[in-house]
């Protein structure tokens, strides 16, 4: 694989949002091949894991884990024998924090996918895992609430019964009491006994009235227990939605919002008027409004099961923020839905990154483009006239594939020191040098190749103490730019100083000049100044590169420029070692 697929590669798999770890598959070692920053900074990595085996770095710390590093080692090993895929079942740990004075619960999904060699034999796995805790947190509490749901509807059942089985005795009494009524009627002689009947008779139904008022109590004390545990769980589902991080709501079945937790009124700046019914409508940006109701009416039709939908939540400034909204519904026992839980988790920042990475991707792809199509119409042209050579077309042409060459060169070198740089891979090579050699060796080759007039001056016996390499790139990449931005200035001044046990090295140029509201962004990854002309072509990397030397070597780095008069760019080295200061 070419080394910029490679450090771009490197670069997604370093930016991948869930942590990624790749081992050998060594079964039942796992030795580790490489982690991404996602992975390596999560805590409780330790900072010496490439080359380890897995199973010696991560163990089991009480009979749980034991079981969860037992499914993910036989994940491991299914993976390896069968040179498939394995989605391992949901794992969960409970974690004591650094006092113990609280458990952390974490629930995880591990995706192990083989890659296999040329040979089809399985060479390493690479293992994606996915926090869901705040999924299963949710789907959790959810179950909790119909549990109680279901309890509730139990309790009232059994009082439902019991008020039953109180009025079939109430019937039977009003059955007694129509019988000695119709024994009165018919008995009217033996009066004596049927008012002792009558009397005995009283004396029941006083009793069972006695019973029922009882009975009334006992039912309004389980009525008023019942609603005091409704409204306490009621309470618990505010208070735990007021303690997530993310925006939550609820709303009916016609979307009129009922519920706002209070990261909503934080970050919207509205209160509950504001927000109630269709309120919410205000806030989401007017080119996400249309699809974020799509997607509640196919949910709500069962033509989409759920998953999200990204879409921008007006911030209390006025700013547009973007988030990943989820819809639940909540149903009752019928099955009904009778209400739908949303939330709303803010993915700004990985909007964002995403957009510097395709724009990255956009240039590098149109940079290396243009140098390549030339050196390829350079090649077909020599290849055709290879038999029979022309004297004048000939050197053009080798003229022109080298500038290509060195074009391509140029940009897979600024690539591979950005990589260099991020892994902090590039060491300096100190030594003594004299700075105008330096300057004339790095020089030489433009003022041959155009028309510019290069001038050294200053002290040209200046000695600094740097690697000489790097100097050399950032004096060439300087210069470069002098020659490139500014085409009309003939002459191109370099300034040997001493100042403060450091050498000023300046590049002053004769051209237009830069615009003082772009000069802060100067040094940053990825910045051209004038990107939209051709001689801003480039990567944007030459001068960050440049900074990023500067500052390792312990030297500043600055530009001074004004319209119309040019620029001047300067950086400082040391003159000698620090313990010789």
């Amino acid at each position: 694989m070419a080394p910029a697929h490679t450090s771009m590669f490197e670069a997604i798999f370093n930016q991948f949002p869930s942590p990624v770890t790749i081992l050998k598959a060594n079964i039942p070692r796992f030795t580790i091949i490489a982690m991404n920053d996602e992975r390596r900074n999560a805590p409780g990595t330790p900072a010496d894991v490439i080359g380890r085996d897995a199973f010696d770095i991560y163990k089991p710390w009480d009979k749980a884990s034991e079981q969860q590093f037992s499914m993910l080692k036989d994940g491991l090993i299914e993976a390896v024998k069968e040179k498939r895929q394995v989605k391992l079942p949901l794992l969960y740990f409970e974690v004591s924090n650094a006092d113990e004075t609280k458990v952390e619960c974490a629930w995880v999904q591990s995706e192990i996918t083989p890659i296999l060699d040329a040979t089809g034999k399985v060479d390493c796995l690479v293992s994606i895992v996915r926090n869901v805790t705040e999924l299963e947190l949710n789907r959790l509490a959810v179950e909790e609430l119909k549990e109680k749901e279901l309890a509730l509807k139990d309790e009232l059942s059994s009082v439902n019964e019991t008020l039953k089985s109180t009025n079939d005795e109430l019937l039977t009494v009003n059955e007694e009491l129509s019988c000695t009524n119709e024994e009165l009627a018919a008995a009217n002689e033996e009066l004596a006994a049927t008012n002792n009947q009558l009397i005995a008779t009283n004396e029941k139904l006083m009793q069972s009235r006695h019973s029922l008022e009882v009975l009334n109590a006992e039912l309004e004390e389980r009525v008023l227990r019942r609603t005091k545990a409704l409204a306490e769980s009621e309470c618990r589902f505010r208070t735990m939605f007021e303690t997530i991080s993310q925006m939550a709501w609820s709303v009916t079945n016609k979307a009129e919002a009922t519920f706002f937790n209070k990261s909503w009124y934080d970050f919207t700046g509205l209160d509950y008027e504001a927000s109630k019914m269709f309120g919410w409508k205000e806030v989401i940006h007017p080119d996400d409004l249309a699809a974020s109701i799509n997607k509640f009416s196919n949910m709500q039709a069962g033509l989409s099961n759920g998953g999200g939908i990204e879409n921008r939540f007006r911030r209390f400034d006025g700013q547009y923020r973007w988030h990943l909204t989820r819809m639940l519904p909540i149903k009752n026992e019928d099955g009904d839905i009778d209400m739908w839980i949303g939330t709303a988790t803010e993915i700004h920042e990985l909007k964002e990154l995403q957009q510097q990475k395709d724009d990255f991707i956009s240039i590098a792809s149109h940079e290396l483009k243009t140098p390549v199509t030339t050196l390829k119409a350079s090649l077909q042209l020599l290849d055709r006239m290879k038999d029979d050579p022309s004297p004048q077309a000939l050197p053009k042409l080798i003229i022109q594939s080298r500038r290509s060459m060195q074009k391509i060169s140029t940009l897979i070198d600024d690539l591979l020191n950005i990589g260099r740089l991020q892994q902090k891979e590039i060491y300096l090579n100190k030594t003594r040098f004299i700075v105008s050699e330096l300057l004339n060796a790095a020089c030489n080759p433009i003022s041959l190749a155009g028309r510019h007039h290069i001038h050294i001056l200053g002290d040209k016996e200046l000695k600094a103490y740097a690697d000489e390499h790097h100097i050399d790139q950032v004096v060439t990449n300087l210069v470069s730019n002098a020659v490139k931005y500014a085409a009309n200035s003939e002459e191109i001044i370099l300034l040997i100083e001493e100042a403060d046990k450091m050498v000023k090295v300046s590049v002053k140029d004769s051209g237009p000049g830069i615009p003082k509201e772009k000069v802060p962004f100067l040094f940053e990854r990825y910045y051209r100044a004038d990107a939209k002309s051709h001689q801003g072509s480039g990567l944007g990397l030459g001068l960050f590169i440049s900074s990023e030397i500067i500052k390792r070597h312990g030297g500043q780095i600055g530009v001074e420029s004004e319209l119309g008069r040019g620029s001047k760019f300067w950086f400082t080295i040391p003159t000698q070692a620090a313990d010789q200061s």
